[in-house]
């Protein structure tokens, strides 16, 4: 009984609209792309475990709403790339400076649009990262 009550209770949060994407009048929509050109297929892991194998040559792609002069970056606090077949990669969490994990640069730089980003704004509101072979270099170890 008192799981069916907070899965009606989550249900409706969603669909009537939570605040957690914003709709007002000043809402805009990001868009955050990387790039693979390491010469290998990636398997990108984030928004909410959302896993998508990325070929050499591909784009993964995510979207957000949020109001005007948004700072955040990649749509969520979490990202995982791991070489294809390999236990080896990146796994980067968290936003600002508590940011921690293994990640191939300081971890705020890939969750913010802000001064010290590494994404290049391509379009009005788009971003973007080239992944290129020297990511390959530094890969970490990730648990299975």
């Amino acid at each position: 009984m008192k799981g069916t009550a907070i899965l009606f209770g989550l249900l409706a949060m969603f669909s009537c609209g939570s605040g957690l994407e914003p709709d007002g009048p000043n809402s805009q929509t990001y868009t955050f792309v990387l790039k693979n050109n390491t010469g290998v297929d990636l398997w990108i892991t984030s928004d909410f475990d959302r896993k998508e194998l990325m070929p050499d040559g591909d784009l993964y792609q995510c979207q957000m709403i949020s109001e005007e002069g948004y700072k955040g970056g990649l749509c969520s606090g979490e990202l995982e790339i791991r070489i294809f077949n390999t236990n080896l990669g990146y796994h980067c969490f968290g936003l600002g400076v508590e940011s921690k994990g293994l990640c191939f640069v300081e971890d705020y730089r890939v969750f913010t649009i802000s001064k010290g980003t590494i994404f290049t704004e391509i379009g009005t509101r788009t971003y973007e990262y080239v992944l290129t072979p020297n990511l390959l270099e530094g890969a970490y170890e990730l648990p299975e």
